[in-house]
């Protein structure tokens, strides 16, 4: 698993229903794990690596496009 950062001014939740909404990638919000997860979202490696190849793809083309 990753455990990244959301960007200042999202709580886990809104950046994660952000990344569905907007490149139609699921990822965890960090809330999930705990009070202490807020702030950041887990994005799981154990998925095929050609699901994993298309969801990174998906989020290149998504940040590439809300700069």
């Amino acid at each position: 698993y990753v455990w990244a950062r959301v960007p200042e001014g999202y709580t886990s939740a809104d950046f994660a229903t952000r990344l569905l909404d907007e490149a139609g990638v699921v990822v965890t919000p960090g809330t999930g794990y705990g009070a202490c997860g807020e702030g950041y979202i887990r994005i799981s490696l154990t998925t095929p690596d050609g699901r994993l190849q298309e969801g990174l793809a998906r989020l290149e083309k998504w940040h590439n496009s809300s700069k």
